[in-house]
């Protein structure tokens, strides 16, 4: 039982009310979908790793279902766009001389939250793929500062000369996809997210978004 994946839902309330018994059983399954993914585990197994009954998932989570859902609604609803909204008024609020200066405080920012919280981002990850419901309602609780601040960063950098003349939202997704391939490979490949590995992705980004 791993109960310090848990810290994303302690600082934010979340298990205020819950038994410990309950708060065990999330642990548990927290750990057995990371490590088998949704349809792979079982309510059995849960069980045994959190040390209690299964009767005990059925009675306050109804089933394996409604515990998934208990991980992953609160991360939609609330924990993501809260730790956006931290990210938009401290890094993205940040002025960058520079374009290198810029992508090291973001990247490093977010490296850090998925290395606290992996095993919770992976099982969601792996069902925003999966249910289009839960992908239509993580995007409408996205909060529009975060693309706001993204947007007024690239304009001022390319102002000084910082940033190539594409559009803004050609901009994100380049980084989306040269960042986005290092987290899903350590979420889903085990591939090791060194700082080694961070710095070159981070250099890669300069490379290629700087004017030539």
């Amino acid at each position: 039982m791993a109960e310090t994946d848990l810290q994303l839902f302690r600082d934010t309330g979340m298990l205020q009310g819950m038994t410990t018994k309950q708060i065990s059983i999330i642990a548990a399954a927290v750990d057995v979908f990371a490590e088998n993914g949704y349809a792979n585990s079982s309510t059995k197994e849960i069980a045994k790793r959190a040390g209690v009954a299964e009767g005990n998932i059925f009675s306050t989570f109804t089933n394996k279902r409604g515990l998934l859902h208990a991980i992953i609604d609160p991360v939609s609803q609330s924990l993501f766009p809260q730790a956006v909204e931290n990210l938009v008024q401290g890094k993205l609020s940040t002025h960058y001389a520079t374009l290198a200066d810029f992508l090291n405080g973001i990247a490093w920012n977010r490296i850090d939250y998925l290395r606290q919280n992996s095993k919770v981002i992976k099982i969601f990850v792996a069902e925003v793929f999966y249910d289009e419901k839960l992908r239509q309602r993580f995007i409408r609780n996205f909060p529009i500062s975060y693309w706001l601040r993204f947007d007024h960063q690239f304009s001022q950098l390319k102002r000084a000369g910082q940033l190539v003349q594409w559009p803004n939202a050609q901009i994100g997704s380049t980084m989306a996809g040269i960042i986005g391939e290092v987290f899903l490979g350590y979420l889903f490949f085990k591939q090791p997210l060194t700082d080694a590995t961070i710095q070159r992705t981070i250099d890669t980004l300069v490379l290629v978004l700087t004017p030539k």
